[in-house]
């Protein structure tokens, strides 16, 4: 009986040892099982972390390569003129995609139709330059550009261009047409027309412009030979001027009388110059013959030193006749 309860403790104790060895080896199978699965996780992972470091390492080797030879490439090729603005193309915001048009740095003028058209015509016989109108431009010249101007206008010169005034000046090889003659017609003063060009027997009365209420016979001779021969004028300015001074001297005639003075240390004969509204006894010697050469009818070759010191006295303040025949014979006791 005893042998037999250690027999049975015997296999009891070798089954429970059995039993240990049996699970302390699945534990171990288990355990084993895991830590190789951690392993080659991490494994895994450090793999891969490795492949990125790598792949950067050639992305940056890559890029530090390609910025030195962009920048030798710069300075190769650096170039000798700044870059133009608006050859640049802009790039698009990518905050709001919107397209971005680029500005012209330069606007080329263009006439508008604020624009003032001056038209000049230059003659080159008598270097005269003359403003043949000035107009807003016609609808077919607005937005034309310089070039199109030149184009479209070859007879005339282009002197200026810009939004605000326009130029256009055409030359002539000729005589302006803006001369007068002014010119007795019937006993009066009579206004003609340029007729210089023209035949030598031809009937002026066709060139004939105007006829002044102012008869010729009425001035001084030396006036009455001008008119004789004529007397040019350029342009409206100094017509008007010629015919103003022909009034007065007709209306100064017309008085009858004269001074008689010294001028220049010879006999000069004037109309009345004391109506003159410039006119002072206080006047210095300048302005005294400012004043009397606009009232010059004729100069005496008479030198007035040679005379008595009484008559220098006289023709020195000065003379003053009345009517043409009392100026006679004056003149013919002081030249004889």
């Amino acid at each position: 009986m005893r042998k037999r309860n250690v027999l049975n403790i015997t296999i009891i104790c070798c089954i429970i040892a059995i039993s240990a060895i049996t699970i302390n080896r699945l534990y171990a199978y288990i355990y084993k099982e895991n830590y190789v699965e951690k392993d080659n996780n991490k494994i895994a992972i450090d793999s891969s972390l490795d492949k990125d470091e790598t792949i950067l390492e050639q992305n940056n080797e890559k890029i530090i390569k390609d910025n030195k030879d962009i920048n030798n490439e710069d300075k190769n090729n650096k170039p000798t003129d700044k870059v133009d603005i608006s050859e640049i193309e802009p790039i698009a915001s990518s905050k709001n995609n919107k397209k971005i048009v680029p500005v012209d740095t330069i606007k080329e003028p263009k006439i508008m139709s604020s624009t003032r058209i001056e038209y000049q015509n230059y003659y080159t016989e008598d270097d005269k330059l003359e403003v043949a109108e000035e107009v807003e431009p016609p609808y077919y010249m607005i937005n034309l550009t310089r070039e199109q101007v030149e184009e479209f206008y070859p007879e005339y010169q282009l002197m200026s261009f810009s939004s605000e005034r326009v130029i256009l000046r055409k030359v002539f090889n000729e005589r302006s047409h803006k001369y007068y003659i002014i010119k007795e017609f019937n006993d009066n003063v009579g206004v003609f027309y340029d007729y210089r060009n023209e035949e030598p027997n031809i009937n002026i009365e066709d060139y004939l412009r105007d006829t002044i209420d102012m008869q010729v016979s009425g001035l001084v001779m030396e006036e009455q030979q001008k008119l004789d021969d004529g007397i040019i004028v350029y342009g409206e300015e100094e017509l008007t001027e010629i015919l103003k001074k022909l009034r007065k001297l007709y209306k100064l005639n017309e008085s009858g009388i004269y001074i008689v003075k010294q001028y220049n240390d010879l006999l000069g004969i004037f109309y009345d110059y004391t109506k003159d509204e410039n006119y002072s006894a206080n006047l210095n010697e300048q302005e005294l013959n400012n004043l009397l050469e606009k009232y010059l009818r004729k100069v005496i070759e008479t030198p007035v030193l040679g005379l008595e010191e009484e008559l220098m006295n006289q023709l020195k303040e000065g003379i003053t006749v009345n009517g043409e025949e009392e100026l006679i014979r004056l003149l013919e006791n002081y030249t004889s």
